[in-house]
């Protein structure tokens, strides 16, 4: 679907946008703007819900990602697929944070507002038209870690779960299909 439709409330949506796709999530967090902040840009922050972490905390640092889920069909034991080199392109702490994500044209972009007493998360990731094939992975994959970000800001590390991935992957195909 071109037009940004949803996949229940906690979902993400799509929308062609600049040649390529957008994807997008939205969520409330009860904790503050720094919590959420250290949470995203943090060797420790970022291995509790994403993968393990090097970061250069700047605009033109550089980002290392290395995923942990344990290998299947879908996520080979190949370093290309593991270890992504990523460059940092915004960093205003605690409002915006944007980097790259595996390719020069996959734009990931973290926006946090106060709301009461937490924070509104906005993620944006911009991909390139060729992943068109790959958007309902790339938007399960979100999810899922959306998922465990919550529990990873209070301490609780979020593992992989391999058949919620497929459910949210299923039920993503069948939404861009649409």
């Amino acid at each position: 679907m071109t037009d940004g439709h949803t996949l229940g409330a906690d979902a993400g949506t799509w929308r062609e946008a600049d040649g390529g796709w957008e994807l997008r999530f939205e969520r409330r967090l009860r904790h503050s703007p720094e919590r959420v902040w250290a949470a995203l840009t943090t060797p420790e922050g970022l291995r509790g819900w994403l993968a393990a972490a090097e970061i250069e905390p700047r605009a033109g640092g550089a980002m290392i990602l290395t995923f942990e889920q344990p290998e299947t069909e879908d996520f080979p034991c190949r370093d290309d697929v593991r270890r992504q080199a990523n460059e940092i392109l915004t960093w205003r702490p605690p409002e915006l944070f944007e980097h790259s994500f595996g390719h020069p044209d996959s734009v990931v972009s973290w926006r946090l507002r106060p709301d009461g007493g937490g924070t509104h998360l906005t993620l944006t990731h911009r991909v390139p038209a060729e992943w068109e094939r790959d958007l309902s992975r790339t938007l399960s994959g979100w999810h899922h870690h959306m998922e465990g970000l919550d529990d990873a800001i209070r301490g609780r590390r979020h593992g992989w779960d391999w058949p919620r991935w497929r459910g949210l992957r299923a039920a993503y195909a069948a939404e861009v299909r649409q």
